[in-house]
This record gives C-alpha cells, sequence and structure tokens, in this order.
C-alpha cells in the first residue's frame, strides 16, 4: 500500500511540474490523493507507535505534499477544501492523540508554507 501512495505521490510531483489547470482533472484524482493522504495519516501512526522518527518525518512531508494539491484544487472548487477539512479531522483524531504533542506537529500553514517552499524554491 505504501507503494500505492507513493506512485500517486510521483504523480502529484509530476503534475506539479506541468502548468495544468487542475479544474480540468476529473474528481476522482482529488478522490486518490485524498485516499492516499488518509493512508499516510495511517502508516504515520504506525511509525510513531514504532518510535521511527526518520520515517514519521518522511510521511508527514508527504501528507503535506497531499494537502497542498487539494488546498491548490480546493483554491478553484469546495472539493478540495473539503477533503483537506477531513483530512485534517482524520489528523487530529489519531496523531495528535499520540505521544506527539500538538506543538511538534505542524499546523496545516506551516505544513503548506514548508510545501510551497520545496515545490518552488525560488517563489518569496
Amino acid at each position: 500500500m505504501l507503494a500505492a501512495i507513493r506512485a500517486i505521490l510521483d504523480l502529484i510531483y509530476r503534475l506539479c511540474g506541468t502548468t495544468y489547470d487542475l479544474l480540468y482533472l476529473d474528481h476522482s484524482c482529488s478522490l486518490g490523493w485524498f485516499v492516499a493522504g488518509a493512508a499516510i495519516i495511517r502508516f504515520l501512526k504506525a511509525k510513531i507507535d514504532a518510535k521511527d522518527e526518520d520515517e514519521a518525518t518522511i510521511l508527514e512531508q508527504e501528507l503535506g505534499i497531499v494537502k497542498f494539491m487539494l488546498r491548490t484544487l480546493g483554491d478553484r472548487t469546495n472539493i478540495g477544501h473539503r477533503q483537506v477539512n477531513v483530512l485534517e479531522d482524520i489528523y487530529n483524531a489519531e496523531i495528535k492523540g499520540q505521544r506527539r504533542k500538538a506543538a511538534t506537529a505542524p499546523s496545516a500553514t506551516d505544513q503548506r508554507a514548508e510545501t510551497d517552499h520545496l515545490m518552488f524554491p525560488n517563489m518569496q
């Protein structure tokens, strides 16, 4: 399943490298991104339980990429905003209840800013 999630992330990276308007994508794409995000949260929870901080950090960054794409789509349609809100609710229920304190988990705004910086380093 993790390989499938990373394949979806690879497609997201490729899509970000184009000027294609996300509005023209079928809604099944955003559903795939949402499901990948939900699965990342489950893997993240397992890695936190296993005290694998390195992998947990990578999964948090990958979740940030999924949220970025859904927010970008959400700038044009409501479906992206709804899916991001549900992902954040799942994250809060599954992860913030773990040993990690809410202060160490980056906020959605911080994740988006970090993701924007990683994907578009030349933009200020």
